[in-house]
């Protein structure tokens, strides 16, 4: 399979298959993209700001228990060290340490960076879904509502799948 191409999928009537099929397992990988990564940063105050905070939470917790795999990139290291807040910009910097995977930066990774940056994915979020997808994750992780709707837009062009990260704790609970 090369970049591109979508596997196969199953029948949409075998429910059983696919609810197995979503729930996370420790061969599971997962990329944070940054925003994630700051949520718990945020003013807690807003309703969905705190949901999201407390999963991604969640999601690193259950990453620290082996329950799957986190990914770390070229991208999220340079993205955070941009942070201007020396606080956050450290205990992100723990947490992106932390992820099991390196997504090693390539020719490959930077060629399909400009193929989405041409669907219209920003140059900072064509680098996450490359990475991710160099990186075999199954999920790229966001609290980006543009981002989440434009990969939704071109699904059938990502080797990963991107959602918020409300949506990836209840899939881990089915």
């Amino acid at each position: 399979m090369k970049i591109g191409d979508r596997p196969p999928r199953t029948s949409d009537g075998d429910a059983v298959q696919s609810a197995q099929r979503d729930r996370l397992n420790p061969l599971d990988r997962i990329y944070l993209d940054l925003c994630c990564l700051k949520r718990p940063f945020d003013d807690q105050r807003q309703q969905r700001v705190r949901r999201e905070a407390e999963a991604v939470t969640a999601i690193v917790e259950r990453a620290e228990h082996g329950d799957f795999a986190l990914v770390r990139s070229p991208a999220l290291l340079v993205e955070n060290d941009a942070n201007p807040r020396e606080d956050r910009r450290l205990a992100t910097a723990l947490w992106i340490n932390g992820a099991a995977v390196d997504a090693a930066h390539s020719e490959a990774v930077a060629a399909r960076a400009r193929e989405l940056g041409a669907l219209g994915f920003g140059p900072l979020d064509g680098l996450h879904v490359a990475y991710a997808e160099a990186a075999g994750a199954r999920w790229l992780v966001t609290c980006d509502d543009r981002l989440t709707e434009l990969a939704t837009r071109h699904a059938n062009r990502l080797l990963v799948r991107v959602v918020n990260p409300c949506d990836l704790s209840a899939e881990g609970r089915q």
